[in-house]
């Protein structure tokens, strides 16, 4: 308890020095920031009554300070912005949006800076301890490790999901609009939130940033990195699938039918087309087509366990490239997964749009609870209507052997990939046995395309 007290009060600390200095570099110029350590450091030596020099000097850097604020507050712009960005962008890959600004007032800006805000959290506890075990903080020294303030400073950019760069504006006239194209390189999946957009002039000095922030509310979102997958022919069979795709995207059934024909004994009411029971005084039904295609599913084991996040982040990767993989014209693919209660989502032969399942992958978090005997359970139900099965998780453990061990002797086909890094391998993954075929973080493409070209082989 007293540990989670010390950790609360740090975590506070944190934010607190996070907030001081980011007002100083948004605040000060690069002159400003070195009168403003010359200033502490003279102060510092002043403190000896015999440096008197010193204590002049603070004097006056301090007096410098003090007059460029002042006539930084004389700034009183009249400003209208405006921000166009795209409704989707991608992990890792830089796209631009445009921001327009609009001088109204009768004179002309001279110098501004641009600096788009985004909505930023700050790390709880939970996130903190979380990431406790993330790699990649071997350039730090021993208390930053220990203390913990670079990975805190990691997590509260990684939470703004986007890394943007302050821009010069040209001169704008008076009445006139200047529109400026502003890169972007998302740095996570998930919603982006944009705030504000802040404009700043340094003061006559070259000291002070003078600031005007428009509030400016706009948000998209940041779609998974996908990799190219080769096509996985071995994994077509056909099925036969009562009611055809229109019963195929739901788990109950769709409004679409190809006929009318009167009511037999043991039809669904469901299915009874009661506009045209009205008019005959008769009960008629629906009738849908029935048809063969491809069915395969891609399951996401969502259970992370003590796994490193950037494995989970890995498998929804894997699972977005197999979403927009190609697959034959006759195939459809449905995406399983668990959070708070088991998902269905279909593709393909335009029964879904791909790029609201990449939407939905998004967003999708890591369970704290292994359910995975909820989803197989769930899967259960069709499995006699599936041409093969995709098991993508961050997780291995003799019951998920045995699951894939039973879909092997239904003579469905199966395709089991674990993201992780296999120098941190954890105990649970050693449990069974054999292993299932390993993606790497850092080598998805090779790995992917390794392990489809050695099925397409196997096939063969």
């Amino acid at each position: 308890m007293l540990r989670l007290w010390i950790l609360r009060r740090v975590l506070k600390s944190f934010r607190a020095v996070s907030r001081v200095s980011l007002w100083f570099e948004t605040r000060f110029t690069p002159l400003g920031r070195l009168l403003c350590t010359g200033s502490v450091a003279a102060a510092i030596f002043g403190l000896d009554p015999n440096q008197t020099v010193a204590l002049q000097l603070a004097s006056l850097l301090f007096a410098a300070l003090a007059i460029a604020i002042l006539m930084s507050m004389r700034w009183r712009p009249q400003l209208e912005t405006s921000r166009l960005i795209p409704d989707t962008v991608t992990v890792d890959v830089l796209t631009n949006y445009s921001v327009t600004i609009k001088n109204l007032g009768q004179r002309a800006e001279i110098g501004l800076t641009l600096a788009d805000c985004l909505s930023t959290r700050y790390p709880d506890v939970d996130d903190f301890r979380r990431t406790a075990r993330t790699r990649g903080q071997s350039g730090t020294n021993w208390f930053d490790r220990r203390v913990g303030f670079p990975r805190w400073l990691s997590l509260v950019r990684k939470s703004q999901g986007a890394r943007l760069e302050t821009l010069s504006v040209q001169t704008i006239p008076s009445g006139s609009s200047v529109t400026l194209t502003v890169p972007l390189r998302p740095t996570r999946r998930g919603k982006i939130v944009f705030t504000a957009i802040e404009l700043r002039r340094p003061d006559p000095l070259g000291v002070f940033f003078a600031k005007y922030k428009d509030k400016q509310y706009g948000e998209l979102v940041s779609l998974p990195k996908r990799y190219p997958i080769p096509p996985l022919s071995w994994i077509s069979e056909r099925h036969f699938h009562r009611g055809g795709l229109a019963l195929a995207t739901t788990v109950g059934d769709s409004e679409e039918f190809i006929g009318l024909r009167e009511y037999r004994p043991g039809d669904p009411l469901r299915h009874i087309h009661w506009r045209s029971f009205a008019k005959r005084g008769a009960p008629v039904v629906k009738e849908h087509q029935d048809e063969y295609f491809d069915r395969h599913a891609l399951l996401i084991d969502t259970f992370l366990d003590d796994a490193d996040p950037a494995d989970f982040e890995t498998v929804i990767s894997i699972a977005a490239s197999f979403i927009q993989s190609e697959r034959p014209s006759d195939s459809i693919l449905d995406l399983v997964f668990i959070e708070e209660k088991v998902w269905r989502l279909t593709t393909g032969r335009g029964l879904s749009n791909t790029r609201q399942i990449l939407l939905q992958l998004a967003d999708l978090q890591p369970t704290a609870s292994d359910d995975f005997s909820a989803v197989t359970a769930y899967l259960e139900r069709y499995l006699d209507r599936l041409a093969s099965v995709i098991l993508v998780g961050t997780t291995w453990d003799s019951r998920r052997q045995e699951f894939v061990d039973e879909l092997r002797s239904r003579n469905l086909r199966c395709l089991a990939l674990i993201a992780q890094d296999p120098a941190r391998s954890s105990p649970r993954s050693e449990e069974a046995s054999p292993q299932p075929n390993t993606v790497r973080p850092a080598y998805i493409a090779e790995d992917i395309a390794g392990i489809t070209q050695s099925i397409a082989r196997s096939a063969t």
